[in-house]
């Protein structure tokens, strides 16, 4: 028994520094006042709805001293107008307790967690408050 589990983790990778939940890029615009949250997820590339902003995740990690923290390795692209080229503002990583502006842009970047939720201990308890 005890081989047959070494070679499961020798087969499957196991990540333990995964973040527990989900995490958006919220970008709001500071002369409209609107805002976008777009998903993260690792190993993909977003685009916000006006296709000013790419953004290339590589991964989520939890941070080792805080739970409710995660650092996100990406790249982000900003295009001003259609005519522009795509410019990168930032490569590397972001903690998502932070707030960003890069450059002379009109743009904050914050980030917007939610955490998974246990579907059936939630439907018990809802179950039992009604």
């Amino acid at each position: 028994m005890q081989r047959i589990l070494l070679c499961l983790l020798y087969i499957l990778p196991i990540h333990g520094a995964k973040f527990p939940g989900f995490v958006a890029l919220a970008i709001v615009d500071t002369f409209t006042g609107k805002s976008e949250n777009i998903l993260l997820e690792p190993e993909k590339t977003s685009k916000d709805d006006y296709q000013r902003f790419e953004i290339k995740v590589k991964n989520i990690e939890a941070d080792e001293e805080n739970p409710n923290v995660a650092w996100v390795s990406l790249e982000i692209y900003y295009k001003p107008s259609e005519v522009d080229v795509p410019i990168c503002v930032q490569h590397g990583r972001l903690c998502t307790n932070q707030i960003y502006r890069f450059g002379n842009t009109r743009y904050i970047l914050g980030f917007d967690i939610s955490y998974y939720v246990d579907e059936d201990a939630y439907l018990n308890s809802e179950v039992e408050v009604s």
